[in-house]
């Protein structure tokens, strides 16, 4: 197998790491914004969390997931990357 050449093969995986990154704060920490503060701009992020109906703290635990799932899998595929 041969390396890529440096600055080649890296922009993709650098997409998908600003794509992951963009979920993560958009569905993740935007809601948990919404809820902490009762933001009506918010009611995008929390669309995809309505029909758990969740009441309380519970309704934390989906975006805290998603926000969690994103920076670590941003995080993996980052340490995977290659130097340039």
């Amino acid at each position: 197998m041969t390396q890529p050449a440096a600055g080649q093969g890296g922009a993709g995986r650098r997409f998908l790491i600003n794509m992951i990154g963009a979920t993560g704060l958009v569905f993740g920490f935007l809601p948990m914004v919404k809820y902490l503060l009762d933001l009506d701009l918010f009611d995008f992020t929390v669309a995809p969390y309505a029909w758990l109906e969740l009441d309380g703290v519970a309704r934390f635990l989906p975006p805290a997931m998603v926000l969690v799932t994103s920076l670590v899998l941003a995080y993996v595929l980052e340490r995977g990357a290659p130097q340039t």
